[in-house]
């Protein structure tokens, strides 16, 4: 009778105790990832890029000065509520999605390097309670950062313009999409064996299944082949992006939306489908482990990418004979691994990028000919893929340094008799060579839409379509420099590859959209004040100018790298 009532009372403590239902691994997690001095500088960070966004609207609506009457200003308070709870709502559901991808990336694979991931299996611990409490763990980190903001959406509201059916409904959206893009990061952590490979591979599917799918058969819709308003309602209930669109479109603008959509019912859709990936992951935790353990078998992939040998005629076998240096060392060591790269992770995201940039090529061909209109859905496939290939190439040139350090050979590195400024500037040219071939293609498709552009336009802006490919072929090289100096820097200053890529990645996108970009309040200010001067050929330099800042600032990063590479060496 005792043990009957201990058991019932083990049970009911577990029921109304969700830290015991979800094991010790929840609880341990809580309290590392709460304590950790990037959870500390990742607020401070979305705080100032918040803060950023809503000014940025705000100065979109009144401007730098305010003018007019006072009545006028109070009419206007609506609209500076609809615009700065769109930007911040947008803001959240983009950023949430970006940190839980990189956060959940590295958590499976820290167990599996640590060598911990096969001690946990022998314990009474469930592949249930692993997989749940790291993703549960990591994402109440981020649902804190997101608790940030209701606040701020609660008071303004109360300037008009904004119901909280779309407050309310915006958030379970994000809830969702953030659950998602974190299960599917945790899965393909117990696959490929780096992080930013995973962050990479997660990202690029993304942009292929949410993005150009979806819009190809949105196209197709146009043209007849469906029926367009079931093909847009399936496509926003399957598509967290797509139906964040229309739920703004729905509560915002009252139009726009499909008629068939139904945000909670996506909401349910969205957890159905992180269920089934949790699931995979369930059984797939429990294969990593074993292969951990006991070794992974010799599968497919293993046999193609295995060294070849050579038989002797005395029944011996060696290796292929040594493979002399050529050239800069360190630029011959970092191009051995090629420009794909040679690991499994490597070449499935160079398939989908080249295949992204083919899909982006058929459609400016074939669909925007001689239309302007239908240019922008290539033009935001192109901008994603843009943002990816300047990722691939922090990750190239921060994590060549990183790596070095988790691999344990960055003292061997730094012990041979090549200088400082040899080491930085073979990382710098192999980076760049790695991610040539996609930045000329990047351009090559930039050339196309300028030239189809400008022959759907008739011929009538051929000099600042000129201008723009100038503008724009600054604006690369521009970030190249960028990229590549900040990657160097952090990959001197930080230890994991993870932090390195994160790092410079959220640097770039914080100084190309937030500080130089578009979104940066004195950006109006700026080109107000150009055309109260009557000056437009200042509002032409701009442009240029903000590109050399951005490569002024990767040769200031690029120089510090090299002052600091014998610096905390272990």
């Amino acid at each position: 009778m005792t043990s009957v009532t201990t058991e019932l009372t083990s049970l009911f403590s577990d029921v109304f105790n969700p830290a015991g239902l979800l094991g010790p691994i929840f609880d341990k997690e809580l309290r590392v990832c709460s304590r950790r001095r990037r959870s500390y500088v990742l607020r401070c960070a979305y705080i100032a890029a918040l803060c950023i966004f809503i000014v940025s609207a705000w100065y979109s609506i009144l401007g730098a000065r305010s003018s007019g009457s006072a009545v006028y200003q109070v009419s206007r308070f609506s609209q500076i509520g609809r615009t700065v709870i769109a930007s911040i709502v947008w803001f959240q559901f983009v950023i949430a999605q970006l940190i839980a991808i990189v956060m959940l990336s590295y958590s499976i694979r820290d167990e599996i390097r640590a060598g911990t991931l096969a001690v946990l299996m022998t314990t009474p611990i469930r592949s249930f309670q692993i997989v749940t409490g790291k993703l549960l763990s990591r994402l109440l980190q981020l649902i804190l950062l997101l608790a940030i903001s209701l606040p701020l959406l609660t008071i303004v509201r109360v300037f008009g313009g904004v119901t909280w059916s779309f407050v309310i409904s915006s958030v379970c959206v994000t809830l969702t999409a953030v659950f998602l893009s974190g299960a599917v990061s945790l899965f393909l952590s117990m696959t490929y064996r780096q992080s930013h490979i995973v962050i990479l591979v997660t990202i690029m599917g993304y942009m292929v299944i949410f993005g150009i799918l979806p819009g190809l058969f949105n196209l197709l819709a146009v043209a007849g082949l469906f029926n367009e308003e079931i093909t847009q309602s399936i496509i926003a209930l399957t598509n967290p992006f797509w139906a964040f669109a229309a739920t703004n479109a729905k509560f915002l603008f009252q139009s726009g939306a499909p008629r068939l959509f139904s945000w909670p019912l996506h909401c349910l859709l969205m957890l159905i489908l992180t269920m089934m990936v949790m699931a995979l992951s369930f059984l797939r935790v429990r294969k990593a482990a074993l292969g951990e353990a006991f070794g992974k078998t010799g599968g497919l992939w293993s046999r193609l990418t295995a060294k070849r040998t050579i038989r002797t005629y005395s029944g011996y076998e060696r290796y292929e004979p040594m493979i002399p240096v050529t050239g800069p060392p360190i630029i011959w060591k970092e191009m051995r691994k090629g420009i794909i790269g040679r690991g499994r992770g490597d070449i499935v995201f160079f398939i989908l990028l080249v295949a992204a940039f083919l899909i982006s090529a058929v459609l400016m061909l074939f669909i925007g000919r001689g239309n302007a209109r239908m240019m922008v859905l290539p033009h935001f496939i192109m901008s994603g893929l843009y943002l990816v290939v300047m990722i691939r190439l922090a990750v190239f040139s921060a994590g060549s340094l990183t790596m070095e350090k988790e691999a344990r050979t960055w003292p061997i590195l730094l012990a041979t008799p090549l200088a400082d400024r040899e080491i930085v500037r073979g990382k710098a040219i192999a980076a760049f060579r790695r991610n040539m071939p996609l930045i000329l293609v990047y351009f090559a498709l930039l050339c196309l839409r300028y030239v189809l552009l400008s022959g759907a336009l008739r011929h009538e802006m051929y000099a600042q379509l000129s201008y723009m490919l100038v503008v724009s072929a600054c604006n690369i090289a521009g970030s190249v420099f960028f990229v590549i100096g900040t990657g160097l820097y952090l990959g001197v200053r930080l230890k994991t590859t993870t932090a390195a890529v994160a790092a410079t990645a959220g640097l770039y996108l914080g100084m190309t959209y937030l500080l130089c970009g578009i979104f940066n309040p004195m950006r109006f200010f700026a080109y107000r004040t150009v055309a109260r001067w009557g000056l437009p050929w200042l509002s032409y330099a701009i442009p240029i100018a903000l590109a050399l800042i951005h490569a002024g600032i990767g040769a200031v990063f690029a120089r510090r790298a090299v002052l600091r590479l014998r610096r905390n060496i272990f």
